[in-house]
């Protein structure tokens, strides 16, 4: 695996969300903001509304320079795609050099913005919310349940989440933006030795206890 990928140990984390197409995020953010040193959003149009009881904490993470919400000028094609490469050239310049980026993106495009942040030497990732369209004649997955999800680690053995964010975040997608059912699972993974973590989070697999579970 590679190592410009994950986080270390008391890295900082920065997390960028394309609002454009991971709107459901804002559903999340005060989570976001315990999990993440820094939050930025960006957006060029969005009707997405936060609930009234969050305005006070969410100006206290802004006060505290914890929270940015950024607004492109235009409004046209891919233009919070653009505001995000921006932002994430500026803060490389700015940020410690373990500093770790995330950027919550549907948009594969964004992908070359890590590539980028990695070719200097940052650890970065793209996480996606978009749920992964699977065809398969071995395997039929009926249920949205945690031997459904191994089922699915089963076929994709390749395309694994590889961080405990990433595996967080694919849970949740996985069980429709339900937040707690995908922290219960991700427990539960653990508990029944089908995952482990390594110090620096990277998630191992044990392919021989899943295959049972999924059975």
């Amino acid at each position: 695996m590679d190592s410009t990928l994950l986080p270390t140990v008391n890295q900082t984390q920065i997390l960028l969300i394309d609002l454009e197409n991971c709107p459901s995020q804002l559903s999340v953010l005060l989570k976001d903001l315990e999990q993440y040193q820094q939050v930025i959003i960006c957006y060029a149009q969005t009707g997405a509304k936060i609930p009234l009881d969050w305005l006070m904490p969410l100006n206290e993470m802004i006060n505290q320079h914890r929270l940015k919400i950024i607004k492109m000028p235009n409004t046209g094609k891919n233009a919070a795609d653009f505001g995000i490469c921006f932002l994430a050239g500026m803060l490389m310049a700015e940020q410690p050099q373990n500093t770790h980026f995330v950027i919550m993106s549907n948009d594969s495009d964004l992908d070359h913005t890590i590539k980028l942040l990695k070719s200097y030497g940052r650890t970065a990732e793209r996480i996606s919310l978009k749920k992964e369209e699977v065809t398969t004649t071995i395997v039929n997955i009926k249920e949205t349940t945690l031997k459904g999800y191994c089922q699915k680690l089963i076929i994709q053995q390749k395309n694994r989440p590889s961080s405990q964010t990433s595996l967080l975040n694919s849970l949740r997608s996985y069980y429709g933006q339900d937040l707690n059912t995908a922290e219960s699972s991700f427990n539960q993974l653990l508990e029944l030795g089908l995952i482990t973590l390594t110090a620096n989070n990277k998630v191992t697999y044990h392919d021989n206890k899943i295959s049972q579970y999924a059975a």
